[in-house]
Protein backbone atom coordinates (compact mmCIF):
# COMPACT_ATOMS: atom_id res chain seq x y z
CA UNK A 1 0.00 0.00 0.00
CA UNK A 2 2.97 2.47 0.92
CA UNK A 3 4.63 1.46 -2.19
CA UNK A 4 1.14 2.50 -4.36
CA UNK A 5 1.08 5.73 -2.46
CA UNK A 6 4.74 6.82 -2.81
CA UNK A 7 4.09 6.24 -7.14
CA UNK A 8 1.15 8.47 -6.66
CA UNK A 9 2.76 10.71 -5.29
CA UNK A 10 5.96 10.88 -7.74
CA UNK A 11 3.11 10.28 -10.54
CA UNK A 12 1.41 13.92 -9.06
CA UNK A 13 4.95 15.64 -8.57
CA UNK A 14 6.04 14.82 -12.19
CA UNK A 15 3.17 15.97 -13.50
CA UNK A 16 3.27 19.08 -11.39
CA UNK A 17 6.96 19.87 -12.72
CA UNK A 18 5.96 19.43 -16.59
CA UNK A 19 4.55 22.96 -16.40
CA UNK A 20 6.87 26.09 -15.07
CA UNK A 21 6.61 30.01 -15.32
CA UNK A 22 9.22 32.19 -17.08
CA UNK A 23 8.76 35.16 -15.47
CA UNK A 24 10.93 37.23 -17.38
CA UNK A 25 9.14 36.26 -20.86
CA UNK A 26 5.45 36.57 -18.94
CA UNK A 27 4.71 32.50 -19.69
CA UNK A 28 4.00 29.39 -19.31
CA UNK A 29 5.69 26.08 -20.28
CA UNK A 30 4.54 23.34 -20.98
CA UNK A 31 7.55 21.05 -21.38
CA UNK A 32 5.25 17.28 -21.55
CA UNK A 33 3.05 18.97 -23.90
CA UNK A 34 4.84 21.09 -25.62
CA UNK A 35 2.81 23.91 -25.55
CA UNK A 36 3.31 27.56 -24.61
CA UNK A 37 0.71 29.58 -22.51
CA UNK A 38 0.14 33.25 -22.32
CA UNK A 39 0.70 34.37 -18.75
CA UNK A 40 0.36 38.28 -18.20
CA UNK A 41 -2.46 40.03 -16.61
CA UNK A 42 -4.55 40.35 -19.73
CA UNK A 43 -5.43 36.94 -18.61
CA UNK A 44 -7.56 38.57 -16.05
CA UNK A 45 -8.04 41.85 -16.94
CA UNK A 46 -9.27 41.47 -20.51
CA UNK A 47 -12.65 39.69 -22.08
CA UNK A 48 -13.91 39.71 -24.96
CA UNK A 49 -15.82 37.58 -27.79
CA UNK A 50 -14.80 34.19 -28.84
CA UNK A 51 -14.18 35.60 -32.05
CA UNK A 52 -12.05 38.86 -30.91
CA UNK A 53 -10.83 36.35 -28.42
CA UNK A 54 -9.39 34.84 -31.39
CA UNK A 55 -8.49 37.55 -33.54
CA UNK A 56 -6.54 39.13 -30.45
CA UNK A 57 -4.01 35.69 -29.88
CA UNK A 58 -3.81 35.41 -33.84
CA UNK A 59 -2.56 39.24 -33.30
CA UNK A 60 -0.35 38.64 -29.92
CA UNK A 61 3.09 39.18 -29.88
CA UNK A 62 4.57 37.71 -26.67
CA UNK A 63 7.97 36.55 -25.75
CA UNK A 64 9.44 37.19 -29.42
CA UNK A 65 6.29 34.86 -30.80
CA UNK A 66 3.50 35.72 -33.02
CA UNK A 67 1.82 32.26 -33.67
CA UNK A 68 -0.30 32.40 -30.48
CA UNK A 69 -3.78 31.10 -30.94
CA UNK A 70 -7.08 30.29 -28.88
CA UNK A 71 -6.61 27.00 -27.10
CA UNK A 72 -8.54 24.06 -27.37
CA UNK A 73 -10.71 22.49 -24.50
CA UNK A 74 -8.59 19.53 -24.50
CA UNK A 75 -5.38 21.82 -24.20
CA UNK A 76 -7.16 23.47 -21.67
CA UNK A 77 -7.54 20.05 -19.57
CA UNK A 78 -4.11 19.61 -19.43
CA UNK A 79 -3.64 23.01 -16.95
CA UNK A 80 -6.44 22.35 -14.92
CA UNK A 81 -4.97 21.57 -11.40
CA UNK A 82 -8.30 20.07 -9.11
CA UNK A 83 -6.22 20.42 -6.04
CA UNK A 84 -5.49 24.41 -6.49
CA UNK A 85 -8.85 25.58 -4.67
CA UNK A 86 -10.68 28.15 -5.57
CA UNK A 87 -8.92 28.82 -9.06
CA UNK A 88 -8.59 25.06 -10.46
CA UNK A 89 -5.51 25.65 -12.86
CA UNK A 90 -2.03 24.33 -12.15
CA UNK A 91 0.00 26.55 -10.07
CA UNK A 92 2.44 27.93 -12.43
CA UNK A 93 0.07 30.72 -13.74
CA UNK A 94 0.72 33.48 -12.04
CA UNK A 95 -2.74 35.46 -13.60
CA UNK A 96 -5.99 33.44 -13.19
CA UNK A 97 -9.80 34.32 -12.09
CA UNK A 98 -12.32 31.61 -11.65
CA UNK A 99 -13.72 32.66 -14.59
CA UNK A 100 -14.42 31.22 -18.24
CA UNK A 101 -11.65 31.16 -21.00
CA UNK A 102 -12.96 30.66 -24.65
CA UNK A 103 -11.46 27.84 -26.64
CA UNK A 104 -11.26 27.85 -30.10
CA UNK A 105 -14.21 24.80 -30.16
CA UNK A 106 -17.06 26.13 -31.95
CA UNK A 107 -20.46 24.34 -31.51
CA UNK A 108 -22.97 23.46 -34.15
CA UNK A 109 -26.07 24.22 -32.09
CA UNK A 110 -28.18 27.16 -34.11
CA UNK A 111 -26.02 28.05 -36.66
CA UNK A 112 -22.27 28.06 -34.71
CA UNK A 113 -23.80 30.32 -31.99
CA UNK A 114 -22.30 28.19 -29.40
CA UNK A 115 -18.46 28.02 -28.51
CA UNK A 116 -16.40 26.03 -25.49
CA UNK A 117 -14.89 27.27 -23.03
CA UNK A 118 -12.86 26.49 -19.44
CA UNK A 119 -14.60 27.43 -16.50
CA UNK A 120 -11.31 27.62 -13.92
CA UNK A 121 -13.84 27.68 -10.90
CA UNK A 122 -14.86 24.20 -11.31
CA UNK A 123 -11.67 23.34 -13.84
CA UNK A 124 -15.23 21.98 -16.28
CA UNK A 125 -15.80 23.19 -19.82
CA UNK A 126 -18.91 24.44 -20.53
CA UNK A 127 -20.77 26.36 -23.88
CA UNK A 128 -21.64 29.56 -24.38
CA UNK A 129 -23.32 31.99 -26.57
CA UNK A 130 -20.36 33.08 -28.40
CA UNK A 131 -20.64 36.74 -28.53
CA UNK A 132 -20.75 36.98 -24.48
CA UNK A 133 -17.35 38.07 -22.96
CA UNK A 134 -15.08 35.55 -21.45
CA UNK A 135 -11.25 36.09 -21.01
CA UNK A 136 -8.64 35.08 -22.87
CA UNK A 137 -5.59 33.18 -23.02
CA UNK A 138 -3.55 32.28 -25.37
CA UNK A 139 -0.99 29.36 -26.41
CA UNK A 140 1.42 28.27 -28.89
CA UNK A 141 2.87 24.55 -29.92
CA UNK A 142 6.59 24.62 -29.48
Amino acid sequence: MKIILVILVLIQFLNAQSLRRDNSREVVISSKNHLMWMDTKDAVLIEKSQAEAAKYCEDLKLAGYSNWRLPSIEEFKTIVDKNNHPVYINKAFKYSVPKGYWSNNVKWRTLWFYADYMHFLSGTPYYDNKTKPKNVRCVRQY
